[in-house]
């Protein structure tokens, strides 16, 4: 039927479809359906025109098309017969469909966006908004180039797996109907299973299981980082196929004192270093491994290190720091830090409280390592102190009557965490300016200040209520801030005794122990004596209020590490004359306590008690003691094999000090420096040096000047004090 030409200059009067027959189509012309008498329907007048077979062609809206492939259509009894195919061969209409079909695919390269049913909907707005969203730098734009090309390649992918699939099945089938079995198809392992310590059968489920366990009645009320659903067995799966870096953190860390299983430990270990060095290397990565960096730098596995000492000398205070960086890093590449305003949300309100909880930790931890070993701070953002209270933290409440409020309890982690970063940024902040203060006097008011606002932290904090192995947590904290406050009050005594230069070691001396023989004379005896009180204290409340087997044990590396440092504090103010011969023993059966405190919370000769323990008692031991159990060293051991005395009494054989000190009480390392290296070189940790008590400078001469040299006033590229 013959188009009216009135219609063919009027085109406007036949409406257009969104519909059109193949042939039209590949002509890209109008394809009128509606002239025939059934609108909507073919033939259409071009195809009636030409005298060919009108085949209506289905939609190309709607989104991305999946070719189907034609083995899946392929069935034995659907086989056409030659006759029939040749038929279809030679029409012409089947001919313009294999050239329509042929000519659609592959097609074009499409970029799509995340979504791909919603392609084809996208409004002019979302394009307007698109555009409109100028890269602020380069990392943004690379952003925005990698979406692309990551969604492009998407695509390209699920085209590809779509066939793989289909053929793969088809050939499955076919196999299965072959064989006369169906049911012998390779089932991809998922959730748990795909978890690669149990994929390489290094363990199975159960183990998996059993550590989480552990972990969750242990390790976890001390730092609650781990989402409590996954303490769930039914979360199990979850837990292995979407956080694999905070589950094998998990793991490794239950592992960690397993002596009768020390292979646990291995395989987990080996694994967490893996994933640990892919994040260093840049691989993409999420919350979950920031929250695994701060667990393991809490904790500190033995399996993570390459060398383990018998004698701690600060080896994880250094891998603390490491983890904290990395972990930090991480956390401001992902935005965490964004979390710290709650007008920036990022998701949901599960999503977005577990992302503020992991970035206060992260404040946390760096705020405490800092302190720990004397360093400036890694994270200068904004940190989580702009109001956040117990509230912000849902994941940390209670859920039950009778549930540690671990909300709370993070609460007043955070608020003495600030004191903490408050006192080492005015008074620790770097050695030229700590040294200016002390010769001035500046730091007084700033001591006065920080005490009472210790007081009022305690006064608020102090009674809250929780179970006492999170009381002794909080009570630690406490007496170490005290200590840590107080202690540069010490070295500024040190300071304006010491400004008027000496022209012998001996001199130096006799001035140091006629200072500190009358410290109730002095300007800051109230400082003094505090400090040493709170190193005492903490001491007390380690030997006396915690559970060494049940509560020690699982605590945070830092907990032990805090007692390390007190102990040595302790000993360098007895070095300095200015504990009476009753105080003096009273302090040495405290440190001995302390040591046996310290075996009774390990699991083994290379855990963190036993090495530290060790180091104590090289330190605190009187020279008779270790000249008579030097006979008793075993035969492939580097250290003396001791055991505290059963009543301590003040020996003027100690390792006595030198002007220098030799060694900060923060500094771990060197430390273990004085206490092993004197011992390697011949002389029993040159106890010759300063304890002859006819001549204590006898023997010792060379090495006090040497010293002398290069003693802590004159070494402004330090940033640890006494």
């Amino acid at each position: 039927m013959e188009e009216s030409p009135e219609a063919q200059r009027r085109p406007d009067v036949v409406k257009r479809v969104s519909r059109a027959c193949l042939h039209c189509r590949q002509r890209k012309s109008r394809c009128d359906l509606d002239s025939n008498g059934n609108p909507g329907k073919p033939p259409c007048q071009r195809c009636v025109r030409e005298h060919r077979e009108c085949v209506l062609g289905g939609s190309n809206r709607g989104g991305r098309r999946i070719r189907k492939n034609k083995i899946k259509n392929f069935t034995p009894a659907a086989n056409p017969s030659p006759s029939k195919e040749s038929e279809e061969a030679s029409s012409p209409a089947s001919s313009d469909i294999r050239q329509a079909q042929s000519a659609s695919y592959p097609g074009p390269v499409v970029f799509l966006p995340p979504n791909p049913s919603a392609a084809a909907s996208v409004s002019v707005e979302d394009d307007d908004a698109s555009i409109g969203s100028v890269p602020r730098n380069p990392s943004d734009a690379w952003q925005c180039l990698t979406g692309i090309a990551t969604q492009s390649a998407g695509a390209n992918s699920e085209r590809r797996s779509d066939h793989a699939r289909s053929d793969s099945g088809t050939f499955s089938t076919l196999n299965g109907l072959r064989n006369g079995a169906v049911s012998n198809f390779n089932i991809p392992a998922t959730g748990i299973r795909a978890y690669r310590l149990v994929q390489s059968r290094s363990l199975d489920p159960e183990t998996v299981w059993q550590l989480v366990t552990r972990y969750a009645e242990n390790f976890h009320p001390y730092v609650p980082l781990v989402p409590r659903k996954y303490f769930n067995r039914s979360a199990l799966d979850s837990f292995a196929a979407n956080e694999k870096h905070l589950l094998t953190a998990v793991l490794t860390i239950a592992s960690k004192d397993l002596v009768e299983r020390p292979e646990i430990h291995e395989y987990c270990s080996k694994y967490m270093h893996e994933l640990i060095s892919g994040i260093a290397a840049g691989a993409e990565c999420d919350v979950e491994a920031v929250e695994a960096l701060l667990l393991l730098a809490e904790w500190e596995p033995q399996g993570l290190r390459p060398r383990i000492e018998r004698v701690g000398r600060g080896e994880e205070d250094r891998a603390a720091w490491m983890h904290v960086g990395l972990a930090l890093r991480s956390g401001y590449f992902i935005g965490l830090d964004r979390t710290s305003f709650r007008g920036d949300p990022y998701g949901d309100q599960e999503t977005e409280a577990r992302r503020r909880l992991a970035w206060a930790s992260c404040y946390v931890s760096d705020r405490l390592i800092s302190v720990r070993i004397g360093r400036a701070f890694w994270s200068r953002g904004p940190g989580p102190m702009t109001g956040l209270v117990s509230q912000d933290f849902p994941s940390l409440q209670p859920v039950k009557e009778g549930d540690e409020d671990h909300a709370r309890i993070f609460q007043a982690m955070l608020d003495l965490t600030q004191l903490y970063g408050n006192v080492h940024e005015v008074l620790y902040s770097g050695m030229r300016t700590s040294n200016q203060m002390m010769l001035m006097g500046d730091y007084v008011k700033y001591v006065d200040d920080f005490r009472l606002a210790i007081l009022r932290w305690k006064s608020l904090w102090g009674s809250l209520d929780c179970s006492p192995p999170i009381q002794a947590m909080l009570q630690l904290s406490y007496e170490y801030l005290r200590l840590y406050t107080t202690a540069f009050a010490f070295q500024a005594a040190i300071s304006q005794s010491m400004v008027k230069p000496k022209n012998d070691v001996e001199s130096q001396r006799e001035q140091l122990r006629t200072t500190f023989k009358n410290v109730a004379s002095m300007q800051d005896s109230r400082f003094i004596y505090e400090s040493v009180d709170a190193a005492k204290a903490y001491l007390i409340i380690l030997v006396d209020l915690v559970d060494p087997e049940r509560h020690l044990h699982f605590m945070p590396l830092r907990f032990y590490l805090y007692g390390i440092y007190s102990a040595v504090f302790l000993y360098k103010a007895r070095s300095f004359g200015m504990m009476v011969p009753s105080e003096e023993a009273k302090v040495q059966g405290l440190v001995a306590r302390t040591t046996e405190v310290l075996k009774q919370s390990s699991a083994g000769p290379d855990d963190i008690g036993s090495r530290y323990s060790r180091l104590l008692e090289l330190l605190w031991k009187p020279r008779s003691s270790l000249s008579n159990s030097s006979s008793e060293t075993q035969p492939n051991s580097n250290f003396p094999v001791q055991t505290p005395l059963p009543n301590p009494v003040p020996d003027q054989n100690y390792m006595d000090f030198s002007p220098a000190n030799d060694f900060s009480w923060l500094d771990l390392e060197a430390v273990g420096d004085y206490v092993s290296g004197d011992l390697i070189s011949g002389g029993m940790l040159g106890l010759d040096t300063f304890q002859n008590a006819s001549d204590p400078y006898q023997s010792g001469q060379d090495r006090s000047q040497a010293w002398q040299s290069s003693t802590w006033l004159g070494d402004m590229n330090s940033s640890l004090l006494f």
